[in-house]
């Protein structure tokens, strides 16, 4: 969703691939097909081109490929309560739901989305769809609390504009995620 509302931003086409579909069994082959996927990224692109790469945890990255992020390299936390209440919007509008909502404090976008798609297909309210819903936020808290560490005073934060910092994190005060130029 971030790349297609960064091109969209941007004014570019929107190319998604997935690198693993990229591999060869044939010695070649992938470096290859890699060639052939950036020929027609760069025809599309008209030799303008904004990469976006996600990852879980950036340590596994060689710092040789961290280092070609040029615009910057963004730290997202789990959404404030303003970005949730967007995501809420969004997902009741697509399922068609309303009704009281769960406490959502600490829930991910992706959580938001699986208590509205549970309720509409099980015909469930979304406070009763949250009973099934456990928040990466409680089951991996001692991973996320890692990353936040790993980020703060080295990534840009994208919540809001500057370095991200554990100093001055407070997910329920972070503002808008915004799109913006770095240099």
């Amino acid at each position: 969703m971030i790349a297609k509302a960064a091109g969209n931003t941007a004014g570019i086409p929107t190319v998604a691939f997935d690198l693993s579909a990229m591999q060869s069994s044939l010695v070649g082959g992938s470096g290859e097909r890699l060639r052939a996927a950036l020929q027609v990224v760069d025809a599309i692109s008209q030799g303008k081109s904004l990469w976006i790469a996600t990852c879980n945890s950036i340590t596994s990255l060689p710092p040789e490929l961290r280092r070609r992020y040029t615009q910057g390299t963004f730290f997202f936390d789990l959404p404030s309560a303003e970005e949730r209440e967007a995501i809420w919007k969004i997902y009741l509008v697509k399922w068609n739901l309303d009704g009281e909502r769960p406490n959502d404090e600490g829930w991910t976008g992706a959580e938001i989305r699986e208590c509205c798609r549970k309720a509409w297909r099980l015909n469930l309210s979304l406070t009763e769809s949250a009973e099934y819903i456990v928040p990466v936020s409680r089951s991996a808290a001692d991973q996320i609390e890692a990353l936040r560490r790993q980020a703060s005073g080295r990534f840009l934060s994208a919540a809001r504009p500057g370095v991200f910092s554990t100093e001055s994190h407070s997910p329920a005060a972070s503002g808008r995620r915004a799109f913006r130029e770095t240099e």
